[in-house]
């Protein structure tokens, strides 16, 4: 068994009287899949936050790759990290957001281009040999020279997911990625990210509410409730025979508003 890539000991989130996340602990594997299912407000996305030091902890430890994400080693103790430290860690980490993010003003290669030569030092002609691959790949290298506003949502969100692979992540992080899209846009995307699931070893955590895609892909499914995990297991466990009480109402409120599970 290899060490795991991501592990959240004890990891409590307050906003105020609040509270987000409940102390919570798990680990996943490197190259691992997976899905985080659960109510709005269950905590889901505060997690992909926290591993993008978008959110700080308020109690515990989080660690990737081995190391403290938000604690840096000082001789024997452990301290606050600083900004290079942190900066080192987020490296490592990829997010693709529900609302694209794109920069307005730049046109789609210069959106994939851009963090590889502020943040890596990337040449700008290597850069864009690098964006029109990952564009390539995407299905949108005939939209290069286009400028976001030209796109359709599902094109920006895969554009999105090009630009965040350009910073070679070994960690990426999925938050809802097609619930801002209308629904006929949505499969392009969803097509996208089950390729990168077939054919590359990244670890990837998936927050969503399209359930027949966290079936189909993810390798182990965690259903969220009020910052706890209630149950966790394969998808075929969770989704058709889920042991838990308020795992089966939520599926059932799913499947009752129309959605595949």
């Amino acid at each position: 068994m290899s060490a795991p890539i991501i592990q959240l000991q004890d990891v409590s989130k307050r906003f105020g009287e609040l509270t987000v996340l409940d102390r919570l602990s798990f680990e996943v594997a490197p190259g691992e899949k997976l899905a985080l299912i659960g109510p709005s407000g269950s905590g889901k996305t505060t997690i992909l936050r926290l591993l993008m030091t978008l959110e700080t902890p308020t109690d515990g430890m989080v660690m990737v790759e081995g190391e403290p994400l938000f604690h840096q080693r000082r001789g024997d103790a452990l301290v606050p990290a600083d900004e290079r430290h942190l900066h080192r860690m987020r490296a490592r980490i990829g997010m693709v957001f529900q609302h694209f993010n794109l920069f307005p003003h730049k046109s789609v290669c210069e959106n994939v281009c851009l963090a590889p030569v502020l943040t890596q030092g990337a040449k700008p002609a290597d850069a864009r040999r690098r964006a029109m691959e990952l564009l390539d790949m995407v299905g949108l290298s005939a939209k290069a020279d286009a400028m976001p506003a030209q796109l359709s949502g599902g094109q920006k969100q895969r554009v999105a997911i090009a630009r965040a692979l350009a910073l070679s992540p070994r960690i990426m992080l999925f938050d809802e990625v097609t619930s801002a899209l209308d629904p006929e846009l949505v499969e392009e995307v969803l097509n996208v990210m089950h390729m990168l699931a077939r054919e590359t070893d990244m670890t990837m955590l998936l927050v969503t509410h399209e359930m027949g895609f966290a079936h189909d892909f993810a390798d182990r499914v965690l259903f969220f409730d009020r910052g706890r995990i209630v149950e966790e297991g394969p998808p075929d466990e969770i989704f058709k025979n889920p042991r838990q009480d308020r795992t089966q109402a939520f599926l059932r409120k799913v499947v009752a508003a129309g959605h595949r599970v």
